[in-house]
Order: structure tokens, then C-alpha cells, then sequence
């Protein structure tokens, strides 16, 4: 019944699994890529650059992910000032 009256937020959870589903796909990405740039024996855009934007979207996607879960670690916290006398 939490589910439908917001006392608990799901969002915490799920974030878990969409950073991790987000870092499967930037690895699978960048897999492809290399690939495709060994393949045309390209070293700087077919190796280089693609392993550096993997490395710089799983530091966004960690910021990311862990901005969502701040802001719902300060709703809980502002919760419990509130119920202070």
C-alpha cells in the first residue's frame, strides 16, 4: 500500500539499476566503436576518442544518478527536521 499513498519513494531503488544499465550500454557502445575503428584502422577517432567519451559519460552518468539520489536523501532529512517538536 506504500506504493500508492508516496510514503516511500521507488526512485532510490531503481537509479541503482538504471546507473548500471546506463554503464552496460556506454561499455557496449564503446565496444562497437573500438571495434568499427580497429576494422577501418582508425587509431585516434576509432579507439582513442571513443574510450575518453566512455570514460567522461560514466562520470555524468554517476553525477547524474547521484544528484537524483541527494535530492530525495535531503527530502528525507527535511521530513525528520519536520517532525521535530
Amino acid at each position: 500500500m506504500d506504493f500508492l499513498s508516496f510514503e516511500t519513494f521507488i526512485t532510490p531503488k531503481i537509479i541503482r539499476i538504471v546507473f548500471a544499465i546506463g554503464l552496460a550500454l556506454i561499455a557496449i557502445g564503446v565496444l562497437v566503436r573500438v571495434v568499427v575503428g580497429l576494422v577501418h584502422l582508425e587509431l585516434i577517432e576509432g579507439v582513442i576518442l571513443p574510450l575518453i567519451a566512455a570514460a567522461l559519460g560514466a562520470l555524468v552518468l554517476r553525477i547524474y544518478c547521484e544528484l537524483v539520489l541527494v535530492f530525495f536523501d535531503m527530502r528525507d532529512k527535511l521530513a525528520d527536521i519536520a517532525k521535530r517538536p
